[in-house]
């Protein structure tokens, strides 16, 4: 870990897509209603943070293309919603990567992960008592 900083959290996941409206739809099924009026801004407010959906153009780091490789957390509640936003995700069109089950990441936890229909994996996970 750097000395010459501290990082106290990372927030502000921000993905640029092609299906741009495709992806607000799938996002809007699992989550809701973004919270942002703007035409070319979508954002979601899930806990401590938002998740951002931007056409891919004009600031994309490749405009025209989907990001590559790219992934975000949703930690939930209680360990029974695990199982609930998978299925969910699932309904709303993903793909199954990892079906919900008791592991080890860093600390105990029950996970699951699927990836959305444009390329980015969703982990969601609620951290088990002793991790």
């Amino acid at each position: 870990m750097s000395e010459i900083f501290k990082i106290v959290a990372l927030r502000y996941p921000s993905f640029y897509l092609q299906e741009f409206e495709r992806a607000v739809a799938f996002y809007t099924q699992v989550f809701g209603e973004p919270q942002t009026n703007e035409e070319s801004i979508k954002g979601w407010f899930l806990g401590d943070t938002w998740l951002t959906l931007f056409p891919a153009v004009g600031m994309a780091a490749v405009p025209g293309e989907n990001p590559r490789n790219a992934e975000f957390a949703v930690q939930v509640e209680e360990p029974d919603q695990v199982d609930r936003l998978y299925a969910a995700l699932l309904e709303a069109g993903a793909k199954a990567c990892m079906a919900p089950e008791d592991t080890e990441m860093y600390v105990p936890m029950r996970f699951c992960c699927v990836d959305d229909p444009f390329g980015i994996r969703v982990d969601v996970f609620y951290p088990l008592k002793g991790g």
